[in-house]
């Protein structure tokens, strides 16, 4: 009967490890941003690719969640923008603006009439500035794309850079490009101004956030885990949704911000 209870204790234990439900739930009155990339079946043997590719059945699930529980959609300009916040509000964003976006997401956003924040690499038509070993690339949103989704009025749009820079990695003078560029391409292709920016990989400091600040944005996004902070506009975390973990994960990370230790 001990190796029973102890049996039971080590699933316990084990479960307890893997799904932090023990963990405090955080008040519904601070939003919650979430990141995407891809909403996207998984490839055959691409762990690594697949995390960042959540299935269409699954991103539909999560949205449903999110509805059913009455939950406030905006984006990420118009989350900035609020002096007082609902009660469950969130914003969603996808960062590198792949197709995807628009042929699997924006289906299921309109179905539930939630909004997004899209971040576009301008410059690139797919994600080559990745280093897949079988140079077989997914590709980002078109330009008529781009048009749909922002005439729809749930969909902003914003800068994660011309050519999805490490910005760290480059002189002022390239990082500055990289940043107002973007801002004027994007710009001229929703023909309304982008408030909205994406660090590159998360890497950033002080100085790439006063050039941001100093090209017009109002926010940008970071990839720090955590959920909404006012006092930080340019420096918003997130809590990344991965296409490699279960709804219980989803939930755990809606509600406690992790999902494990």
């Amino acid at each position: 009967m001990i190796s029973i209870y102890a049996l039971f204790f080590l699933i316990f234990l084990a479960f307890s490890l893997r799904y932090n439900w023990w963990r405090l739930t955080i008040s519904y009155n601070q939003p919650r941003v979430l990141m995407y990339h891809m909403i996207n079946e998984h490839l055959d043997g691409e762990h690594k690719r697949n995390k960042w590719r959540v299935k269409p059945d699954d991103f539909e699930k999560q949205m449903q969640w999110f509805y059913k529980n009455g939950w406030h959609s905006y984006t990420l300009s118009e989350l900035v923008s609020m002096q007082t916040v609902p009660e469950k509000s969130f914003a969603i964003t996808f960062d590198d603006g792949y197709e995807d976006n628009y042929t699997n997401a924006f289906p299921i956003l309109q179905k539930y009439h939630f909004k997004a924040t899209i971040y576009v690499v301008p410059e690139h038509s797919e994600n080559n500035w990745e280093h897949f070993e079988n140079h077989q690339f997914d590709r980002l949103l078109c330009k008529e794309q781009i048009k749909i989704m922002q005439e729809s009025g749930l969909i902003e749009f914003g800068s994660h850079t011309l050519k999805h820079q490490n910005l760290l990695r480059c002189d002022s003078a390239e990082a500055k490009n990289e940043i107002v560029g973007s801002k004027q391409k994007v710009e001229e292709l929703i023909g309304a101004a982008c408030l909205a920016f994406a660090y590159p990989y998360g890497k950033y400091n002080d100085d790439i956030v006063h050039l941001v600040q100093e090209a017009g944005y109002t926010n940008a996004t970071i990839v720090k885990r955590g959920f909404y902070d006012s006092h930080y506009p340019f420096e918003i975390k997130r809590i990344g949704i991965l296409g490699t973990e279960s709804f219980f994960d989803f939930y755990l990370k809606i509600t406690r911000a992790r999902n494990k230790l």
